[in-house]
């Protein structure tokens, strides 16, 4: 499917920004999804470290005790499969499933009360804006940056994928795009922007409903509509926590070149019925039949157990998924409380029995989007083209059979991914609202499920300013009635279905400054620009006051001469968003704890390499050959760090040193390298004719050595003679001139290598003198021909750039000659002709003048010296170059 949308999406790629790139995620209660799209990736999906599509939504916070010496706070945060079993067994450090607490506070019972029922053991506190923050080991964690670690787990994995694909580029994910509920409310939507904004990198977050992510997805794979023919369809979503049906339509305009369009018709939701809702549901049928079994139990002594409660949620999680797609699940729960080990089973027939009472609420979702459609849509479900499923809890037996009940068989339409339209259709999304990419043409016409209004302070009744089903982005101005001018400020009250979320203060100082009763009699009114932004969130844009006068009658000469904009001031009334001085702090506390992460994963990486590194070496000890052949000291040497290494490990902490593990790694690899190269050269000689060879390959190199040295001295002899009337100090210019940075740090060891490899040379000679090749020596030997071939090839690379930089260096030196001869030959030209001149007019031009010109060679005929003598000082110098 994914290469069908390339090539939906990408047949006129083009980039019209940077190298970055857009971030898709579908951002669901109980997993998360995401797919990254950059000129080196288009429609990638970012796997999660285990290579899986999707990912647990939440993660495990534990202190790290190992770490106490460099910081006795430090965290380990872990994602991931794993972090679905931490929650047996550290249900107080697991934090899962965060969505639904977005945008709430304590005083939102139901959500709390419903949200610990599932999570048990978990520690939840007020902040001091009223939002919810986790206690986990006596720290706490404001929810919006729970939910930014999460967010930027995911873009981490998306920079490394780009990264992967392409090094030679700096793509990133700057832009993300997140699907949202379509119910979900002003705190909510402005929580989850400010967890996004806590993610390092990026810049811009788009909010994308989650039904019309699916609709998008569902377009773009289906290709072709009958042009001219207005087609309906509803998404039917059930995820973890809720349910929603989004009705749209789709029209392909009769000249197919025009781009599709897709409109919002109609909406239902329950938020929370879901798949988190049927996993209690089992949790509750697995509970009574242990209490059943162990009368001694009571429910309040298993109810206050976390780590039971949490054993029994994850076996009904389980129970689910296999009652999808079997009549009976087996239950299997070790030491579920008391070392009681509890075995059971559940069928299907128990499961949907037990949820007889929830049949009505499946399909109401979509009976509400039909029975309150939006405008002048009034489609009924005769006339609806297809129910696509999305969300993974559709796939439960029973959620489908009511389906087919309300719509028909024929009428489910399953050619969806059920799990990964949302993202599929969110990163488009993302992709059209930045203006990153150019992607396939889709006119996307969102309304809102909501209505928006105001009140005036003082004011009694509500002012729609958004009806729901409005268009949105959408921007309007509303003039209010004309008041007596007051130095009282303008209050006004916003609200998102009658519910009261923001107070705006605009400073009417200036009013009363600008505007006396007298110059307005009639008072002052305001003009007030209200915004639905994209994000679909509600807000006042901008507030004019204007003065009312009788004389003036005219509505929009009043409104021309308006007055520049007033300031306003809003205030959030039930939850309030991070402050810049907080919002600050949070995003330097994730930047920290990723840098830690990242030196804790590489110290890790580093204990895991020098654990093979030493089972490597040991394997190596323990062959035959080389315990009998091997060289003896090192073979010991070798046996006595493994041993003492492999017992380090054992205690090694995240308080080592890295540069010490580096170091030990280094020290087994060079050792265990010897041990191989000498098994290697087993078959080498190491007598006194090798030797032998060995002195003079060294001496022929040395006196390479001194024959350079000697060949640049004369080079210098020669061009101090040569150049002595133009160049003073021809070695002092041959010094000055720098070798390549390459050259000079390469030569930066040369003394050290020239010493270490003459002291070897010696050694050797020695060793011929003594004549002490024996067996017994050999080990001693077979160091010594290492060091020297060592030290010989370093030399020899060394010294083949010695010979490229200082032919480099005596060039400049020629070009320095040569650039100061002409000079100098330009400056006697011009005396030349001066003196001729002078000659010229005190002649008084009694001699006939003298035209200079060319012969066909282009030689001056009138230049004795030059036509004599063609071949000048100049023409032999190129020659040489």
């Amino acid at each position: 499917m994914r290469g069908i949308l390339r090539l939906l999406f990408f047949a006129t790629f083009v980039v019209t920004g940077s190298l970055a790139a857009v971030l898709g995620v579908d951002y669901g209660q109980q997993n998360i999804k995401a797919i990254v799209v950059s000129p080196q990736a288009p429609l990638e999906l970012v796997l999660t470290p285990e290579a899986k599509r999707k990912e647990i939504s939440g993660l495990s916070i534990k202190r790290l005790s190992g770490y106490g010496k460099k910081d006795p706070n430090a965290i380990e945060r872990i994602y991931g499969s794993s972090v679905g079993s931490l929650a047996t067994r550290f249900p107080q450090n697991t934090l899962l499933h965060l969505k639904p607490l977005l945008g709430k506070s304590l005083e939102d019972e139901a959500s709390v009360t419903l949200y610990l029922k599932e999570h048990p053991g978990l520690e939840i506190v007020s902040t001091n804006r009223s939002t919810i923050a986790f206690v986990v080991d006596n720290v706490e964690y404001p929810l919006e940056e729970l939910v930014a670690m999460n967010i930027q787990e995911i873009v981490n994995r998306a920079d490394s994928l780009l990264k992967d694909r392409d090094s030679r580029t700096e793509d990133f994910a700057d832009k993300i795009s997140l699907t949202i509920p379509d119910f979900f409310d002003q705190h909510q939507r402005n929580a989850l922007l400010d967890a996004s904004s806590l993610a390092t990198g990026i810049k811009e977050t788009y909010l994308v409903s989650e039904g019309m992510s699916v609709a998008v997805n569902f377009v773009l794979k289906q290709r072709q509509f009958p042009p001219g023919e207005l087609q309906h369809y509803i998404v039917y979503d059930m995820g973890s926590g809720s349910t929603k049906a989004t009705m749209f339509s789709v029209l392909q305009p009769e000249d197919i070149n025009e781009p599709v369009v897709i409109e919002l018709e109609g909406y239902g939701y329950n938020p929370h019925l879901g798949g988190a809702k049927f996993t209690m549901d089992i949790a509750s049928l697995i509970e009574n039949k242990f209490l059943e079994k162990h009368s001694a139990i009571r429910t309040d002594e298993l109810h206050s157990n976390p780590k039971a409660l949490a054993k029994i949620s994850q076996a009904a999680e389980k129970a689910k998924l296999i009652l999808s797609a079997n009549s009976e699940a087996s239950i299997n729960i070790e030491s579920l409380i008391s070392d009681i080990d509890f075995r059971t089973s559940i069928t299907r027939q128990e499961f949907e029995d037990f949820i007889e009472d929830s049949l009505l609420e499946i399909v109401k979702p979509i009976n509400d989007a039909l029975t309150e459609q939006f405008g002048y849509y009034n489609t009924n479900i005769s006339g609806v083209s297809g129910v696509i499923l999305a969300g993974g809890s559709t796939r439960i037996p029973i959620i489908q059979e009511q389906l087919v009940k309300l719509v028909s068989e024929a009428n489910i339409l399953r050619n969806v991914n059920a799990d990964e339209s949302a993202v599929n259709g969110v990163v488009v999304r993302g992709i059209k609202l930045s203006n990153s990419f150019k992607t396939k043409p889709l006119n996307v016409i969102d309304r809102s499920v909501s209505t928006y209004s105001f009140k005036v302070a003082g004011e009694s009744e509500l002012h729609s300013v958004f009806i729901r089903g409005s268009v949105y982005p959408n921007k309007t101005s509303i003039l209010t009635s004309a008041n007596k001018v007051t130095s009282e400020n303008l209050v006004i009250d916003l609200f998102e279905n009658d519910e009261l979320f923001q107070t705006v203060t605009v400073n009417s100082a200036v009013v009363k400054n600008s505007y006396s009763s007298e110059k307005c009699p009639s008072g002052v009114a305001y003009n007030i620009t209200f915004d639905l932004s994209s994000d679909k969130l509600f807000s006042v844009q901008e507030v004019n006051s204007i003065c009312q006068n009788d004389n003036d009658i005219d509505e929009s000469k009043q409104i021309k001469n308006k007055n520049s904009r007033l300031s306003i001031k809003s205030e959030d009334v039930k939850t309030k968003r991070l402050s810049p001085p907080e919002r600050l702090r949070l995003y330097e506390h994730i930047k920290l704890l990723d840098k830690q992460d990242k030196e804790r994963f590489q110290l890790q990486e580093n204990l895991n390499i020098l654990e093979s590194k030493l089972y490597d070496a040991r394997n190596l000890l323990m062959d035959d050959e080389v315990a009998q052949k091997g060289p003896k000291s090192q073979v010991k040497n070798l046996s006595e760090m493994v041993k003492v290494y492999l017992d380090w490990l054992e205690d090694a902490s995240f308080n080592t040193d890295p540069d010490d593990i580096i170091d030990r790694i280094r020290e087994i690899g060079i050792l265990k390298k010897k041990i191989e190269v000498y098994m290697d050269s087993s078959k080498e000689s190491l007598d006194f004719k090798q030797f032998k060879g060995m002195l003079e390959e060294g001496k022929k190199l040395l006196n390479a050595i001194e024959d350079h040295k000697n060949t640049v001295e004369n080079f210098l002899s020669e061009y101090g003679t040569e150049f002595t009337d133009t160049i003073e100090n021809v070695r002092e210019e041959f010094k000055k001139t720098k070798q390549t940075a390459y050259i000079s740090k390469a030569l930066s060891t040369w003394d050290e290598t020239l010493t270490s490899f003459k002291n070897v040379i010696s050694e050797i000679d020695e060793l011929l003198v003594k004549n002490v090749f024996t067996e017994d020596f050999r080990e001693q030997l077979f160091e010594i021909k290492l060091t020297f071939d060592m030290y010989r090839t370093k030399l020899a690379e060394k010294l083949h750039l010695i010979k490229s930089g200082d032919e480099s260096r005596l060039n400049e030196v020629k070009k320095l000659y040569l650039r100061k001869f002409r000079s100098q030959k330009r400056k006697e030209e011009k005396l030349k002709r001066k003196l001729e001149q002078e000659q010229s007019r005190g002649n008084n031009q009694t001699e006939p003048e003298v035209i200079d010109s060319k012969d066909s060679k282009g030689t001056l005929l009138n230049d004795k010296k030059t036509a004599s003598n063609p071949t000048s000082k100049e023409d032999v110098l190129h020659d040489e170059l």
